[in-house]
């Protein structure tokens, strides 16, 4: 038998329940400032130069996430923050990557010259000449 308490009580629970279904999560400020961070360590990693595209994809996901945070979707900010998180790393990485290679080529060249410069010299008899054996006294 259903009594009036019953069917207030139901009532109650379904709008309690409805309200905590409804409510949302907390903004992920958290990810937020680490995406924030991700992105500025990229930039001191000449991102901008080095790798443009990533740098960009992972501006672009993390304004994505300050717009779902403002409209209050913070799954999708979580998410989105995320995203930019490992865009801005992959950003700094291939940065890092890129410069060290640059490196390389740079010192591979100064070494080119360098053993150039030495053949032309020793080609020339510009370069100091090679001792010359000695033979023992004879006697």
């Amino acid at each position: 038998m259903i009594t009036l308490n019953g069917i207030r009580n139901g009532v109650c629970f379904s709008v309690a329940f409805g309200i905590i279904a409804c409510a949302s999560a907390p903004p992920p400020v958290e990810k937020l400032t680490i995406a924030k961070t991700s992105i500025e360590r990229a930039d001191q990693a000449r991102a901008g130069q080095f790798a443009p595209v990533e740098l960009n994809q992972a501006r672009a996901k993390l304004t994505a996430a300050q717009t779902a945070a403002d409209k209050h979707d913070q799954e999708l900010a979580a998410r989105m923050a995320d995203q930019a998180d490992v865009d801005a790393q992959l950003a700094e990485s291939t940065a890092r990557a890129k410069q060290q290679e640059q490196l390389v080529t740079e010192m591979d060249a100064s070494l080119r010259d360098l053993r150039d410069e030495t053949l032309r010299r020793n080609s020339s008899g510009a370069g100091p000449s090679a001792p010359q054996p000695q033979t023992p006294p004879q006697q």
